[in-house]
């Protein structure tokens, strides 16, 4: 899906916590918040939601903020960087409290225990809210709530379950206004300016197998299913059932090195339905779009010390099309890789494609501020291309350079539009546009332990856009990069400083009266420094200065963020 143009991804509850909530202040890639979501500044590694999870460390570096470029790059070695010394023992359960001045309480518990040898259990509880608004625009408080249960059981033969229900409330208002310039009716300006809410409901069940066997049948499958609603009228089911089927063996070769031939199957559906008119106050007129998507993957892989390859292709075949685009599609699957100086370095390429389903739940996850009756599209690669090279330095640095290049149909892009009511007008909503683009990335990536104590995470992309029919491809940078250092200066204290930037983006907004150009947008600038001391193993303490240099970029034309704000809390383990 191509709604890819800033950073952060930001999930808050790693794994079986809770369900990736998407907030930032300099970012795309993850939802559209007045506020860098806190929770994921405090935390570690923001993961995918999954059924069981790991706690996170006591001795969190920097309230971390996932920084993605457009095209993730992967994981940077083969090798794992030598982390000696850095572990600790599991606990059963993790608990973050703390407070910033913008009154913006953050809490997370969670909890992770065996209740049988085979039968495990997940609990993840997370809130975080700012309750003070930007200065000088409508009132910009937001609010994030979830809540997870999970069960793992390893009682079937030869196969994990795991199963998780899970629930999220998001609150944020529409308060791309100023009230300071505002010369009509105060009503219709509270009109203009509403509090909108997003509720999901969901369960993620999946099935692997505990091991894989020569001359063997594997299976795996996924489902995933959700139900979002909205406070003005706009809601969404979606499923996604997916099946794997590997079949290994020795056809030639090494016995520690077999084949594998497979074939994987997805299945999704999407029903929204919307109002357009609830956000205007307006009688009722109720629009639904359904969309199915099949795709078929089979593939064949094999491996020696030295090399992978794997060799497959993608066809889906999805109905009627709202840009009237074939509904039967080919492309390729094709990646390999050579190592070479004893495994140190990784010469790696591949060809991809394939088309893939744009869902309610995405785009409000990364910009709440939409309205409704949007057209959802499959978002069409019709050719990407990756290559780089990976490189593991004396086990104690990564390198990653890349090149990307991806050809996409239907990529999603937000247009500010204005609405009116009662003949009153504000320039604070957003609908979807789709363009064909072409992007090629230049992609760095270093990750650096030195001493044992001193570690250096840098990352840098440049991004070249061409687009068909907008002139810029809104609010996607042209450079982006990030610096992340920790220091442990003792056993106790540690010091944490991140830095983001994002330049060369464009944003647009179009009135009923009037269609204007893209304007640049001031270039996203976002320091933090924080610090975390362990008074016992089993608590520390925490505090961070965040947006050091109190910078008010816009996340969207008319959206800035908050400027610089403290937070203190405390984190137990248990």
């Amino acid at each position: 899906m191509s709604i890819k143009p800033v950073l952060l991804t930001v999930a808050l509850l790693s794994g079986m916590a809770l369900f990736a909530q998407h907030n930032e202040e300099v970012t795309i890639e993850g939802s559209y918040r007045p506020k860098v979501n806190k929770v994921d500044k405090i935390l570690l590694q923001p993961e995918a939601p999954q059924p069981t999870f790991e706690m996170p460390d006591a001795e969190t570096h920097i309230m971390e903020i996932q920084h993605r470029f457009p095209i993730q790059l992967d994981k940077i070695s083969a090798q794992p960087l030598n982390t000696k010394g850095r572990g600790m023992e599991q606990t059963k359960n993790f608990l973050l409290a703390g407070i910033g001045t913008r009154l913006s309480p953050v809490f997370l518990y969670k909890h992770n225990s065996m209740l049988t040898k085979t039968l495990g259990l997940g609990v993840g509880v997370q809130h975080y809210s700012t309750w003070l608004g930007i200065k000088d625009h409508a009132f910009s408080g937001m609010m994030n709530n979830a809540f997870s249960l999970g069960l793992s059981s390893a009682r079937f033969k030869d196969l994990q379950v795991n199963g998780q229900v899970y629930y999220k409330n998001d609150v944020v208002h529409y308060y791309g206004l100023r009230p300071s310039e505002w010369t009509g009716d105060e009503d219709v300006f509270g009109l203009l300016t509403p509090r909108q809410a997003y509720n999901t409901i969901g369960t993620h069940v999946a099935i692997s197998p505990a091991t894989t066997r020569i001359r063997e049948l594997s299976h795996r499958a996924t489902f995933d299913y959700h139900y979002l609603f909205s406070a003005f009228a706009s809601s969404e089911h979606f499923a996604d059932l997916r099946y794997g089927l590997a079949y290994t063996n020795n056809w030639w070769g090494d016995k520690s090195h077999p084949q594998q031939l497979g074939a994987d199957l997805a299945f999704q559906f999407d029903a929204y339905q919307s109002d357009p008119a609830a956000l205007f106050m307006e009688p009722a007129t109720v629009v639904s779009q359904k969309t199915a998507l099949v795709a078929f993957k089979p593939y064949f892989e094999m491996k020696d010390e030295y090399y992978r390859l794997h060799l497959g292709f993608h066809l889906d075949a999805t109905g009627a099309t709202p840009d009237s685009s074939s509904r039967v599609m080919l492309r390729p699957d094709l990646r390999g890789s050579l190592f070479v100086l004893d495994k140190k370095v990784e010469f790696y390429a591949g060809l991809n494609g394939g088309r893939k389903m744009l869902t309610y739940s995405e785009i409000v996850g990364e910009n709440p501020f939409v309205g409704n009756g949007l057209t959802l599209a499959l978002a069409n690669v019709k050719l990407g291309f990756e290559g780089g090279v990976r490189t593991n330095i004396m086990n104690t640095m990564d390198l990653h350079l890349g090149v990307r290049y991806r050809h996409t149909a239907n990529d999603a892009f937000y247009l500010g539009q204005g609405r009116a009511i009662e003949d009153q007008f504000a320039d604070n909503l957003f609908v979807l546009c789709y363009d064909e683009t072409k992007v090629v990335s230049v992609l760095a990536n270093m990750r650096w332990l030195a001493f044992d104590k001193f570690t250096v995470d840098a990352g840098l992309a440049y991004n070249n856009y061409t687009t068909t029919l907008l002139d810029h491809p809104l609010y996607r940078p042209t450079l982006e990069g990030s610096l992340k250092l920790n220091y442990d200066l003792n056993e106790a204290l540690s010091l944490h400083s991140a830095f983001l930037y994002q330049g060369g983006r464009f944003g647009r907004m179009e009135s009923p009266y009037l269609a204007v150009p893209s304007i640049p947008m001031k270039p996203m600038m976002d320091l933090s420094l924080g610090a975390d001391y362990r008074v016992k193993d089993e608590w520390t303490v925490f505090a961070k200065v965040d947006n050091l240099l109190h910078q008010k970029y816009h996340l969207f034309v008319n959206y800035p963020v908050t400027g610089i704000e403290f937070f203190a809390g405390v984190k137990m383990r248990f």
